[in-house]
């Protein structure tokens, strides 16, 4: 789908002590540990972090969320993103049981869902703890896409369903904020993220960062004690060498901050299958195909019916979601498959370029 931006790293293949032995085949899912015991699981390595749901109405947009969920990646979303708050919404309900199995409600299933809990909350509805998989803490502003930090009246006025025709902020743009407001103190943000824990009591917290002072970033994220580390490397200037060593330098940060073991995830831009394999054979746990899904914004922007009768293309996005996307989660599925799981860099990864293998640890191979 993309252009492999990692092309000079090349995936390893496992030592073997004869020429006739097999090699293994790794499960891809994982689990994920919270301080009170419970764990979260996930099928896949994959989630779409920042959906622009704005640019499609409700129901579309809602249809699209659960079809890319229903591919067991997780989905970014408040209820106010694609459902107003009356209306059913297919990504926050429960999946259909098996009529022929008896399932209590304990055991009822959801679709993979991640709730933006930014610093501002607008928006923000209780039902977006309900079931999520994992919290995302923002503790950076984000840029919207005219480039500036501040929400457009666009979104505002979704997100707070205020009375037709009218806008906050006065009709402009509403400035993002970097900290929540009722945390004064990174050791206070302990106790929030434990709040949040008692609020979603089925979903991993995490907090999410961007790269550009990764040592100062990373040592104030870690005090409040996540679960899991989000890290937005997605501007266009990263190029793919920064991207492998900004992944390497994370994880050794994390361990030095007695955080080894815990999920990274990384929101890296335009990837490849075999990228986000590199990616989390370099040492992140999930990667963000955010560019794999906005063709399909795109698509709908483009089919989406000029009367409120002709439903054609929104009963084909579930077809037109699993087609455009099931065949780069299998190559993902098919190559995480093949690498040990608690393998080092050198042992899952090796490059024909010294600079290469100096920004991120890979084997130097001899040409």
């Amino acid at each position: 789908m993309n252009s492999d931006r990692l092309a000079s790293l090349h995936l390893l293949p496992p030592h073997s002590a004869s020429v006739w032995a097999t090699s293994p085949m790794y499960p891809v899912a994982q689990t994920i540990s919270r301080p009170d015991g419970n764990s979260v699981r996930l099928e896949l390595p994959l989630f779409w972090y920042e959906p622009p749901w704005i640019q499609l109405p409700r129901e579309v947009a809602g249809r699209l969320a659960a079809s890319v969920a229903n591919l067991d990646v997780v989905v970014s979303a408040l209820r106010r993103d694609i459902a107003i708050d009356e209306e059913p919404s297919e990504l926050f309900a429960a999946i259909p049981a098996d009529e022929s199995a008896a399932t209590d409600a304990a055991q009822r299933q959801f679709l993979p869902r991640m709730t933006p809990y930014r610093a501002e909350r607008y928006g923000f509805m209780p039902a977006d703890f309900d079931e999520t998989r994992i919290i995302d803490v923002r503790l950076a502003a984000t840029r919207d896409d005219s480039g500036r930090f501040a929400y457009s009246p666009d979104q505002m006025s979704r997100w707070e369903g205020g009375a037709e025709g009218t806008t906050i902020g006065g009709g402009g743009h509403v400035a993002t904020g970097s900290f929540p407001t009722d945390v004064v103190s990174l050791n206070q943000a302990r106790t929030k993220l434990d709040q949040l824990r008692l609020l979603a009591p089925s979903a991993a917290v995490f907090v999410s960062i961007d790269c550009y002072r990764l040592e100062e970033e990373i040592a104030a994220a870690l005090v409040s004690r996540p679960d899991g580390l989000i890290v937005r490397m997605n501007q266009p200037e990263i190029e793919g060498i920064q991207l492998a060593a900004l992944v390497t330098k994370t994880r050794r940060l994390m361990d030095e901050h007695e955080f080894a073991g815990k999920p990274l995830w990384i929101v890296p831009g335009e990837v490849s299958a075999r990228d986000v394999a590199k990616l989390i054979a370099l040492g992140a746990s999930a990667v963000a195909i955010d560019a794999w899904c906005l063709p399909l914004v795109r698509f709908l922007l483009e089919s989406m019916p000029t009367s409120r009768y002709d439903r054609t293309a929104f009963n084909q996005i579930p077809a037109v979601t699993s087609q455009h996307l099931w065949d780069d989660i299998d190559r993902v599925i098919g190559l995480l498959s093949a690498i040990m799981p608690h393998g080092s860099t050198p042992q899952r990864l090796g490059t024909y370029h010294s600079r290469w293998a100096k920004a991120c640890g890979a084997s130097l191979l001899v040409p």
